[in-house]
């Protein structure tokens, strides 16, 4: 369905020179067609206008300490004397905060920096240098900055010249040498403890089984030859996944075993790893339920990475969750009171859950202590 416009409505057509880009639109009396900047909040608009005044409040502090009998009034003009240059990074920082005050209120004036003169100069360095020379430009830029803010800022805590300060900066780094490696080596230390420890939390829950050590076969698996059949089949689908894909089918992404204990599941998964040669990882059903927060994510990022590795290794591998409804947050959905939607009463049919094998009071039990636990933490 198509809507046609009032020709009341439809925008003049513009003229030849403003298709071809050489005179810009024209914003009217008011300019209200082009935008303004944005407003600055509060504190961005006084940060550095308040970091200066410390400063500077800083060395009439550091004035009258030298001399316990200045009074604050003399401290205040000798500063005022002898650190002119704070006086003048103060004034620099209220002429652009003036510049932004007209440019949130008139648009021309915005416009102009912004596309004329900014745009402007961004047009003719991308004229005229790459991409990477521009990156490197600015990177010089950026260094030439600060090296000379802190020739600046050394020369006068040294007493001297910015040139002077700079030429001391070395001897002063390399007195202070052993006060900063201490303090490297204290917070290396802290750093290093604290991972220490997450990192020792995130051990174990995890078994790797390498093909050698698997003697396991289908043939040890009795009593659930419907089961062995089905889970052959996923095999098929696992050892050629381009010819099932070329077929237009899918490879599963796993296989659900369900069933009370004692069925076989593990028992299951140890021969599919003994048939297919593939190593086998038994993950825990408790592997991922921990004390602190994080750790879980730690296990699950550690599980997947050797996993990987394994899998690059010998062209495949076999992991087996034990107790998959304790992993996650989804075990404390599904275990609510008795009588709530997810679990069906005890030897009834067609369940898909590991209930039914339990008698009444049993079932009640469990599932009424099921909603306060859980398995695993935040992001596992």
């Amino acid at each position: 369905m198509t809507f046609k416009r009032k020709r009341a409505e439809e925008p003049a057509t513009p003229s030849a020179a403003d298709a071809e880009g050489l005179r810009p639109p024209d914003d009217g009396p008011t300019g209200a067609s082009r935008p303004t900047r944005r407003r600055l909040p509060l504190w961005d608009r006084l940060k550095y206008l308040v970091l200066l005044t410390l400063l500077w409040l800083l060395m009439v502090w550091a004035a009258m300490g030298d001399n316990p009998l200045l009074p604050f009034g003399d401290a205040c003009r000798q500063q005022a004397t002898s650190t002119g240059w704070v006086f003048v990074l103060a004034g620099i920082e209220l002429l652009r905060q003036a510049h932004f005050l007209v440019s949130e209120s008139w648009s021309r004036y915005h416009h102009f920096w912004i596309n004329r003169f900014f745009g402007g100069i961004e047009r003719q360095s991308h004229r005229r240098f790459g991409a990477w020379t521009r990156f490197r430009i600015a990177r010089v830029v950026r260094w030439v900055f600060w090296i000379t803010v802190v020739a600046f800022v050394f020369g006068r805590v040294q007493g001297t010249g910015p040139v002077q300060g700079l030429y001391e900066l070395p001897a002063a780094v390399w007195g202070a040498m052993p006060f900063l490696i201490r303090m490297t080596f204290y917070i290396a230390f802290g750093i290093l403890q604290f991972a220490a420890i997450f990192w020792f939390l995130s051990r174990g829950g995890v078994d790797v089984y390498y093909p050698d050590d698997i003697k396991t076969r289908f043939t040890d698996v009795w009593g659930q030859d419907h089961v062995v059949e089905r889970v052959r089949e996923n095999i098929v689908f696992l050892e050629n996944p381009e010819d099932i894909e070329d077929r237009g089918g899918y490879v599963p992404g796993g296989i659900l075993l369900w069933g009370p204990p004692g069925t076989g599941k593990t028992l299951m998964a140890e021969a599919v790893a003994g048939e297919t040669g593939k190593p086998y990882v038994f993950v825990d059903p408790g592997a991922f339920i921990n004390m602190f927060m994080g750790v879980g994510v730690l296990k699950v990022k550690s599980l997947f990475r050797k996993v990987r590795k394994l899998s690059l290794r010998y062209g495949g591998v076999i992991v087996f969750f034990d107790e998959a409804d304790s992993l996650g947050r989804r075990g404390i959905a599904s275990g609510g009171p008795a009588g709530q939607p997810g679990f069906t009463g005890p030897f009834s049919h067609a369940g898909c859950n590991g209930m039914s094998y339990l008698s009444g009071e049993t079932s009640k039990i469990f599932m009424g202590g099921g909603g306060s636990g859980g398995g695993g933490d935040m992001g596992t």
